[in-house]
């Protein structure tokens, strides 16, 4: 299988690469970037260390060298100046992606695009519109990557191994997005009455998990240690048809809580065929107001755009 990233050379998309050529899952893969010679150096540095990880065709090139990509993974994007507004870098974003999308399915037929660019929710709705790709096909990471700093975190607080926490950051990837406990778990025992719960300790690990990405943007410029094994785990579930439940970004058609015309995160089936299904969960009344909140902040910042 061959995958794509496009912005391969800025530090997701390079750690995701190396990622994936660690984990031996694609014969092909191909690092896309506006900065050239950085994606050259990107390619040779992967190819380098083979011997000691797998087999596998990695160059660099352009839109052409991504032709018959199964996977096309996006993390290019204009990051934001300072004194620019939200909207000023939303409008950059939107009108950068045209031409990537432009481009990559010029090359491409049918691929997968995850979208990772931010803001991921209105690209990947972006994404949806324009390409004429099937919706189960055009995914963002939205809170995939909420979610699993939630559960790190939280696992961290109550200290357990955070694979057997079971919580969910839902709606936008962004100040709105929607923390959902009602359901929550750890190894099966409801997360309320786990030994050493308190809402305090919930409400700490909530607001660390919401300003997570831009605490450590302060610290040291960027997120990408956990990004690249979120976008791995994400393009693993569709190559081996794991039917994992995963909280990925999506275009909403109204089954769920009437949300419609936005991308958002909810929980859903992802397999072979993508997106194969929405796992709509029983939310709190909080909770639901938060996630149809999440959605109205989502519509207005399309509708900014003009989308």
């Amino acid at each position: 299988m061959k995958l794509t990233v496009v912005g391969g050379a800025g530090r997701v998309g390079s750690t995701t690469l190396f990622q994936l050529l660690l984990s031996g899952a694609f014969h092909e893969l191909v690092v896309l970037d506006i900065a050239k010679e950085a994606a050259e150096g990107e390619a040779l540095d992967l190819r380098h260390g083979m011997a000691l990880s797998h087999r596998c065709v990695v160059r660099a090139g352009d839109y052409d060298a991504s032709e018959g990509s199964d996977f096309v993974v996006i993390t290019a994007g204009i990051p934001r100046q300072p004194g620019e507004t939200r909207l000023d870098l939303l409008k950059k974003n939107v009108d950068l992606m045209k031409g990537v999308l432009e481009q990559v399915m010029k090359h491409n037929r049918d691929p997968f695009i995850i979208m990772v660019a931010n803001p991921v929710d209105v690209l990947t709705y972006q994404a949806i519109k324009s390409t004429g790709l099937p919706i189960n096909k055009v995914m963002g990471t939205g809170t995939l990557l909420d979610t699993t700093r939630f559960r790190s975190l939280l696992g961290e607080r109550l200290g357990v191994t955070p694979d057997q926490v079971y919580v969910y950051m839902l709606g936008e990837h962004g100040d709105s997005q929607a923390p959902v406990t009602s359901t929550g778990t750890v190894a099966g025992i409801p997360l309320r009455q786990f030994p050493g719960f308190s809402e305090q300790i919930l409400a700490e690990v909530i607001e660390a998990t919401r300003f997570g990405g831009a605490d450590v943007i302060k610290r040291k410029r960027g997120t990408f240690y956990a990004v690249a094994p979120m976008i791995v785990e994400f393009v693993r579930a569709i190559q081996r048809d794991e039917k994992r439940v995963l909280p990925i970004s999506s275009l909403m058609e109204g089954s769920y809580l009437g949300i419609k015309d936005v991308a958002l995160s909810v929980p859903c089936v992802i397999g072979a065929g993508g997106r194969e299904q929405l796992v709509p969960l029983e939310l709190s009344e909080d909770e639901r107001a938060a996630l149809q909140n999440s959605a109205k902040v989502l519509r207005e910042a399309i509708e900014e755009v003009g989308r």
